[in-house]
């Protein structure tokens, strides 16, 4: 039930906290896209309080889901053929999905705050345009332009370090904080990864839907993620697609 309702959030606060700012003008698309994600992942930590107050907190409800989970797999002999696990004692294959179901659990806030930054981004182009036909707003830039506020990369360079160090050294019990701080650095330096490439693809006068395509292909594939990730880094830190813009223009 809760979960229905922060994904119900998700798709509504958006819409309650963005025309107002998208009228006024005074802050540009991202921060206003910012806000409303900040405004989720707020709303979402009430929710997580309200759940703990009232009775079992989310976590331990979803602890409970995994058992039952985990168990119904482990019983299952076609999830046993189909990843070759027949082999293996139930209690072991139990164990195991429960492992796989709360790692990706475990992720659940960064999931959240990244599915509220998408659709408060895609909700900000679709708000600025019925708005847009009866106003000037300002619409959202394109993809290849979009580049994170100063300062994002110390602020999240600094969050990744601080909670692994503190994961290393035992300071939290579990690698929880550390594994969606790590995946809220990927999305944010992958995604500028991705504007650099969409740029590089315009400058060079590669058609959008290929460039799109290859955007695509490389945040699907783990290597391809991973040069986003250190394109991304690297834009943010010596402005790659200022580069790649003036080089273009001297020519």
């Amino acid at each position: 039930m809760y979960l229905l309702l922060i994904y119900f959030l998700i798709l509504i606060i958006p819409i309650i906290v963005m025309p107002g700012a998208i009228k006024a003008g005074k802050l540009s698309p991202y921060r206003v896209v910012m806000y409303s994600a900040i405004t989720i992942a707020a709303a979402t930590v009430v929710i997580f309080m309200i759940a703990s107050m009232t009775g079992k907190g989310i976590f331990a409800q979803i602890k409970e889901l995994v058992d039952v989970m985990a168990k119904d797999l482990a019983q299952n002999p076609m999830v046993a053929d189909a990843f070759d696990l027949a082999a293996v004692g139930e209690a072991e294959r139990t164990e195991m999905f429960k492992n796989l179901y709360n790692s990706t659990f475990a992720v659940m806030p960064a999931c959240i705050m990244i599915l509220g930054m998408v659709v408060s981004y895609i909700e900000y182009i679709i708000i600025a345009k019925i708005m847009g036909r009866r106003t000037q707003v300002s619409k959202m830039p394109k993809l290849r332009e979009f580049s994170w506020p100063n300062g994002a990369f110390m602020a999240v360079m600094g969050m990744y370090l601080i909670s692994w160090i503190l994961t290393q050294t035992g300071v939290f019990g579990d690698n929880m904080i550390y594994m969606n701080v790590d995946l809220l650095f990927n999305f944010v330096f992958s995604v500028q990864g991705v504007s650099v490439v969409l740029m590089f693809c315009h400058m060079k006068r590669i058609p959008k839907p290929i460039g799109v395509v290859i955007a695509i292909v490389m945040w699907m594939i783990y290597l391809g993620r991973l040069v986003l990730l250190m394109v991304g880094m690297f834009d943010l830190i010596f402005g790659i697609k200022g580069k790649i813009q003036g080089r273009s223009a001297r020519r």
